[in-house]
């Protein structure tokens, strides 16, 4: 939870500066939803987590004083049927007896669990003496001293006669630990037979003391910090340090999640941090030890992590990691609850060693191992609309209605919105807060009362297939608005679904009998017990897979999971239509395995360890070939591109993503004739370009370095390599732009340097591509459009530096036959004034007339196609079908990919993971003016929420930049549904440049032959971020063209976030029109980073793409 544990008035502002939360878009009800919510009066649970706030206990006083309890689920008197445990933070906890039917007796009292007058957190239920009865392990939190302050081992004491009754036994095996914890996780992970126990707990410390110091994570904390402790044989002892845990006293853990992640049959851990510090990912080195190493998997994560699971959500075995956040989804509570991190901490944090986190949910998609041999995760919460469900604490994945595929269960709710902004405003005011210092009594109190309070719904995610979730929590019963904090899912009644229970703040805890059988008969499942061996009696740690028509579902056996509470043991596989199952394997965590075929469903079955066999041993195949084959860097290619720091968002300050990161570009060309490939590469801003010469040992040699070097301060953001002069000889041309210098500057000028043979090379004099005035352009491309011998240019304008959003031109220039250009654009292509922001092109007989054509993409337009007519470039993209494509195109490429003889197109656009969402009736919008009237233009973004067109803008951002706006938005909640009409004038809106974009996704083109294109999605994994580059080629030999691309953007804004789930992606061809995705192990493209180029080269005799990287070093790929 973001609250600061302070007695100090003026750090309550801290507090709620800290993060944010928020609320559910609910959906439509229907007659008889898939969960029924049991009315306490008729199941007998009547438990209520009250929190009542004091002067003396509260959030200011006690920094997790609303994160709540938690819930297990277990059968405690082994009859066959799931009990029910609450854990209570100002009352006692509660455990509940299924009786059946849905029928519960509060036997708290006389099975001796209460922990009165103590604060308990998280509660895990676990054998841990192997005796085949479950115990409870209870984390306890809050004030220090009183009695039961430590945390408690309840150990079953297995009564058969009078009923359960537990014993505190935590000081004997070693585990009666005192301090802040949050939860419990039991795991064989040296796997000695036994249950060791990862103890997540929560810092003592107050937050801001420590807020982006570097180094911190690797200090003890002697009086907190998570734990590790070693079952050594009933007693407990604590390895932390020599096992590689972090025990500091910046881990603000909140959630603790345990499973075999690169699938190498040793359990890994994910622990989920809050405020400032990163998440952690122990890998499991099988000795006993683990290595954090989140940041050689993980690319992008959640700021202030909560809760958090781990499950495989597209069914492919491998498992996935779900983490929640606080970002809200609906639009009011997002600009009165939400202050997003600036660029400048933002950069400070990642500096000081805390990494990419950002303001959203993260939902981690196992990539698996790649081919380097490391397991990736690509972050999809934004493309799957996982990422915003407001302040939320439980996170599970698992199947709701049997349809084979896992949902995702969120609880949300705080009792008291600690940062909705203006009461932060209230008590910023120092009048304020003397006033209230002067009363005599109740001064904190007083202060929490002034809060707002907001129940929210929870979310229920419905997984319909290929990565695409929708909030169903309407539809299915569960969109209640709660303060719920604690879940946990069991088949209460053991009618094959999972029924799912919840406990809240200050309202009756929730009880959800699944209708899923009633409702959806044609569904099938299957219900799996497990019985291990030694201390490890319900085999924690064992895998499931069932094998079914081609598909696959796979289960780890770990309880404890989600926000501070445990699941039922039996794992629960819903299967949709399969009414049998071809095969099922168990992995046992001694790696044996047990196999059982041709199963029916619809019912429950258990396996023993003891009748487990020897893993089949599995034939070696050697290593699978892949299409690819990453090389090392040639020897001689000593070139890093390195990145300026300048800072677009200073200058433009309601911008989302920077533009002046977009090389550096390649070409290739054999400068010398002597039948080898050689490259150019270019420079950022302060950098150099580099032309390197192959010799005939495949090494390379820089040359003309000197020359490059008089023009380091301008940024290459294209290159082109074509014969100018008619000489036989490649010259070079290479566009100069990006947004970090004045449009007066000379390093603007693009420039054109003649091979004088032997790959010596002089810079042409000429002002390109026109003298009229200096323009950041993007692209060259070379092509004799009129048939006259020589290479004519089309050049392409990005932006006005310093006036994003301007249209630019296209430049038509024509070739005399010596290499001196002039500008027809006027004469011969008058379409391409003003087009746009562009960003690429390229030349291509559309028709099959024998006249090449020209298509131009960019930013904030659509794709655009000029026929060539007698030298005449007329445009027809309307009439071309691609009237409605307005996108954020950054590269264009093109092949028959459907070898109908017709050349198609494939364009890479901003991609569909992103905060970012538009379509034909709902666009994204920018609207461009000097709307202070202070000599500089704004841009605002806008989207569509609720049917209403509203700045994408916050309020702080907007009357920052627009100071005039503050007097009529004083307060958040006044600019809570402002639309641009309210919150402008009818001149200011008339006035403005209007742009409008309506698709985000990369595409395939499709030429009909008609003189249309119809449009297709590119597979998803190419949606996965922004494509900058795009390269077509039969690289698999097979006969059909593939594609390669690449992309992400590591200059947006932590309120949008970064954009780094693409590792490189290879598409196949199938000559058809079908392009599909190959995973990295199948195409060997792994490639992290900014991808911004790439270009075919044969390195000796051997094919191979150059890959430009922003800011790091090229890649070679052979293929």
């Amino acid at each position: 939870m973001k609250s600061i544990r302070s007695t100090f008035v003026y750090l309550i502002l801290i507090a709620a500066l800290l993060n944010a939360c928020n609320q559910v878009a609910e959906s439509p009800n229907q007659a008889t939803p898939l969960f029924s919510l049991l009315d306490a009066s008729s199941t007998g649970i009547e438990f209520n987590n009250e929190l009542i706030y004091t002067e003396e206990l509260n959030p200011y006083t006690f920094r997790n004083f609303f994160n709540g309890g938690g819930v297990g689920l277990g059968d405690v008197n082994n009859d066959g049927l799931i009990d029910v445990f609450f854990s209570g933070n100002l009352v006692d906890n509660k455990l509940y007896l299924n009786k059946g039917n849905f029928k519960f007796e509060d036997i708290s009292d006389k099975a001796g669990i209460a922990s009165s007058e103590v604060w308990t957190t998280g509660v895990s239920l676990v054998d841990i003496n192997g005796d085949g009865w479950l115990d409870i392990y209870l984390c306890k939190s809050g004030p220090s001293g009183g009695p039961n302050r430590s945390n408690e081992l309840l150990i079953n004491d297995g009564d058969t006669v009078n009923g359960p009754h537990f014993t505190n036994q935590a000081a004997a095996y070693g585990i009666a630990d005192v301090g802040l914890s949050v939860h419990a996780a039991f795991f064989d992970y040296d796997k000695d037979g036994d249950l060791d126990l990862y103890l997540l707990n929560n810092s003592i410390r107050t937050v801001g003391g420590y807020d982006l110091r570097k180094g911190q994570r690797n200090i003890p904390d002697l009086d907190g910090g998570n734990k590790l402790y070693r079952n050594d044989g009933g007693k407990f002892t604590n390895v932390s340090q020599q096992a590689g845990i972090y025990t500091s006293a910046i881990g603000f853990g909140l959630g603790v999640t345990i499973g075999d992640l690169n699938k190498d049959s040793w359990p890994d851990i994910y622990v989920s941090n809050d405020f400032f510090e990163k998440d952690y990912l122990y890998i499991n080195n099988q000795d006993g030890t683990f290595t954090e190493d989140l940041e050689s998997y993980i690319r992008e994560l959640s700021m202030g992590s909560m809760g958090a699971d781990m499950a495989d959500i597209n069914n492919d075995g491998l498992p996935e990691v779900f983490v929640t956040e606080m970002l809200p989804e609906d639009d009011a509570r997002l600009k009165t609850t939400t202050q997003f991190e600036k660029w400048d901490k933002y950069q400070v944090g990642v500096e000081q060693g805390y990494y990419h986190q950002f303001s959203r949910n993260v939902l981690q998609l196992n990539n698996g191992i790649g081919p380097d041999g490391k397991l990736s995760f690509s972050e999809v919460s934004r493309l799957t609309g996982t990422h915003a469900t407001d302040w939320s604490w439980g996170a599970l994945i698992f199947d709701m209605d049997n349809d084979g595929l896992k949902d995702i269960f969120v609880a949300n709710g705080i009792g008291k919105d600690l940062l909705d902004q203006d009461y932060v405003n209230f008590i910023g005011d120092p009048e304020v807060v003397r006033s209230i210092l002067q009363q005599k009594s109740n001064v904190i109190k007083q202060l929490i009362d002034s809060i707002p309070s907001n129940k929210v719904s929870n979310y229920a995610f419905k997984n319909t297939g290929n990565l695409h979730f929708e909030n169903f929590a309407s539809q299915w019963g569960l969109a209640l608005p709660s303060f719920s904090n604690g879940s946990a899912y069991g088949d209460l009644d053991n009618d094959g679904d999972l029924d799912l229970v919840l406990n809240n703040v200050n309202m009756p805890a929730f009880v959800y009998r699944n209708n899923a059988k009633e409702q959806h008969p044609e569904n099938h499942s299957l219900t799996v017990s497990l019985r291990g061996e030694q201390q490890n009696y319900f085999a924690v740690g064992s895998k499931v897979t069932l094998f079914s028509q081609g598909q696959v579902f796979y289960q780890e056996l770990s309880p404890m999971r989600g926000f501070m509470s445990s699941v039922d043991y039996r794992l629960h596989f819903g299967l949709g239509t399969i009414d049998v199952i071809d095969s099922l394997v168990v992995e046992w965590p001694n790696e044996t395995v047990s196999i059982a075929t041709h199963l029916s469903t619809d019912k429950a079955v258990e396996f023993s360890q003891a009748d487990a066999i020897k893993k089949p041993n599995v034939v070696a195949i050697g290593p699978r070939t892949t299409v690819f084959t990453r090389e090392v860097l040639p020897q001689g290619v000593s070139f890093k591109h390195i990145e300026s720091s300048f800072v677009d968002f200073d200058k433009e300050r309601l911008l989302f993503n920077m533009v002046s990161n977009e090389g550096p570009c390649t070409c290739v060309a054999d400068i010398n004739g002597d039948g080898l490939d050689d490259f150019y590469i270019g420079g950022a801003k302060g950098q150099s370009g580099r032309l390197f010469r192959q010799t005939k040992d495949g090494k390379f040699q820089e040359t003309s370095s000197q020359l490059f070097d008089g023009d380091k301060e301008a940024e290459d953001t294209g290159c082109a390599f074509f014969d100018a002069n008619g000489d036989n000889l490649p010259d070079l041309y290479v566009t100069s732009g990006s947004n970090e210098v004045p449009n007066i500057s000379l390093a603007l000028v693009d420039r054109l340097y003649i091979n004088k043979g032997k790959g010596r090379f002089v810079k042409s004099q000429q002002i390109l591509p026109t003298s009229a005035k200096l323009e950041s352009t993007s692209v060259v491309r070379a092509m004799d459009y009129d048939n006259d011998g020589d290479a004519d240019l089309f050049v392409g304008v990005r932006m006005t530096p310093g006036f994003y959003g301007e249209q630019k031109n296209g430049y038509l220039l024509n070739n005399d036959g010596q290499g001196i250009f002039q500008n027809v654009t006027i004469e011969f292509a008058p379409d391409l004034t003003s087009i746009g922001m562009i960003t690429d092109a390229l030349w291509s007989d559309l028709d099959n007339d024998g006249a090449v054509d020209l298509v131009v993409v960019g930013n904030w337009m659509p794709i655009r196609v000029f026929l060539n007519r007698n030298g005449k470039f007329i445009e027809v993209s309307d009439r071309s079908g691609l009237a409605g494509s307005s996108g954020w195109y950054h590269v264009i490429a093109a092949g028959d990919f459907n070898e109908d003889g017709l050349v198609d197109f494939v364009v890479g656009n901003h991609g569909l993971n992103s905060r970012f969402k538009a379509s034909q009736l709902e666009p994204i919008s920018m609207y461009i003016n000097d709307f202070d009237r202070n000599g500089s233009k704004e841009q605002i973004l806008t989207r569509y929420d609720g049917g209403k067109e509203l700045p994408l803008v916050m309020r702080t951002d907007m009357v920052m930049q627009i100071p005039v706006l503050k007097k009529k938005y004083l307060r958040f909640k006044n600019y809570v549904g402002q639309g641009m009409d309210e919150a402008f004038t009818f001149e200011q809106i008339s006035n403005s440049i209007i742009l409008q974009v309506n698709d985000l996704s990369s595409q395939l083109l499709l030429n009909k032959g008609n003189g249309q294109f119809s449009s297709q999605p590119l597979p998803l994994e190419a949606q996965f971020a922004p494509v900058y580059s795009l390269l077509v080629e039969d690289f698999d030999n097979d006969g059909h063209l593939d594609v390669f691309l690449g992309g992400n953007q590591y200059r947006a804004k932590p309120e949008t976030g970064i954009y780094d789930a693409s590792y490189g992606l290879m598409l196949k061809g199938d000559g058809k029109g079908t392009l599909t995705s190959l995973k990295g192990a199948e195409s060997g493209i792994h490639t992290r980073g900014e991808i911004r180029s790439a270009q075919k080269i044969k390195v000796g005799k051997q094919k191979m793409i150059v890959v430009g990287k922003n800011n790091d070093v090229p890649e070679f790929y052979s293929y």
